[in-house]
């Protein structure tokens, strides 16, 4: 497996050690008050910022290696010596960047909002990638209620796969009562899939069409969360506030080479090949991997303007809150969760 050299991983071990150190200091930050004015820096170049940091990842599919490429790009252009982790589950990366173990994460919106409203002073700053997500199941299972006593296999509790799974089964087929089975990563998913281990399982888009394109006969979509919930905002990119406040133009530059990125393969997927070849090696089928791209590339997956708008994190703060989800018990409002102000510097940088 090709990787950046900025890249280094970590092993059950250090997981575990995380997993301890991140939630034991997690609380000591404040949540900022409801409508607190951002800063909004002024221009990478003129602000202040560190060029050593860490970024923490959950499982690193297609829809991660734009962000990958940015951060290789900043390390190879920009002088940043970036480290990378991947971590299992969205709720470790949350706590690592509330600890400050990481200066930015990527991840699920729904962790990283539950996590704020308990004190930790996080904010998303640009979109990783849009609303991805399917549910696929046995051809056998015909619809939601189908679901009842099968077995359902989720990312993990937290993740925004399992949110919308279960909002879309208490709104479609209230009462219905699926087996839910936890096995990380949506490539193990589609692997129990094959070996008949699982009746449904939500999937990113990458290994829907692995299902499509191997097992159509066996599998088949019930919903796409990608169609039917477009202005939800389920993966950002995150920062530590604390370390946003110190280093403004770390956050700004670092925005502005993923909007670069994301400008390179708009409508190139050869680009995108390239990407993904080049720094998620592992998580692609080569037998499936143009079909994948030409879905993400139709579906503006990775947007050349950052994806967040005032009127989507509004939108996925009602969708996650005590009306929605119940990821949170108190709707955030959008300063609460996000500053846009390193992304609007980005566009002016970039002529919009």
């Amino acid at each position: 497996m090709r990787r950046s050299r900025s890249m280094r991983w970590v092993t059950l071990v250090a997981v575990a050690t995380l997993a301890i150190g991140a939630c034991s200091n997690t609380g000591g930050s404040a949540a900022p008050a409801s409508g607190a004015a951002s800063t909004a820096p002024s221009g990478a170049a003129e602000q202040p910022g560190t060029k050593e940091f860490g970024v923490a990842f959950t499982s690193v599919g297609l829809s991660s290696a734009p962000f990958l490429a940015a951060i290789d790009k900043l390390n190879k252009e920009g002088g940043y010596n970036i480290t990378t982790q991947e971590i299992a589950e969205s709720e470790l990366v949350t706590a690592g960047v509330a600890a400050g173990d990481f200066a930015f994460g990527s991840g699920a919106n729904n962790a990283t909002m539950a996590a704020i409203e308990k004190g930790a002073n996080l904010k998303s700053v640009v979109a990783r990638v849009q609303n991805e997500w399917t549910l696929y199941a046995k051809t056998d299972i015909a619809d939601c209620a189908g679901l009842d006593g099968k077995r359902l296999a989720i990312h993990s509790q937290g993740a925004v796969s399992t949110a919308m799974v279960k909002n879309y089964i208490d709104t479609t087929c209230p009462g219905t009562e699926p087996e839910y089975v936890v096995i990380e990563g949506s490539p193990n998913r589609v692997a129990a899939m094959l070996a008949d281990q699982i009746d449904a399982s939500p999937l990113e888009l990458t290994d829907a069409t692995n299902i499509d394109e191997t097992a159509s006969d066996r599998y088949h979509q019930i919903a796409s969360f990608a169609n039917d919930l477009p202005d939800l905002q389920t993966t950002s990119i995150y920062t530590n506030g604390d370390f946003a406040a110190e280093n403004p133009g770390s956050v700004a530059a670092l925005v502005k080479a993923v909007l670069e990125i994301n400008r390179e393969i708009d409508g190139n997927p050869a680009r995108l090949k390239e990407i993904a070849e080049t720094f998620v090696p592992d998580a692609i089928d080569a037998a499936t991997i143009d079909a994948a791209i030409a879905k993400y590339l139709d579906l503006g997956m990775f947007p050349t303007d950052g994806g967040l708008t005032a009127e989507n994190i509004d939108y996925t703060a009602d969708f996650f809150g005590p009306e929605g989800t119940g990821s949170t018990t108190v709707k955030l409002t959008p300063d609460q969760w996000s500053d846009l102000s390193y992304l609007q510097t980005a566009l002016d940088e970039l002529g919009g």
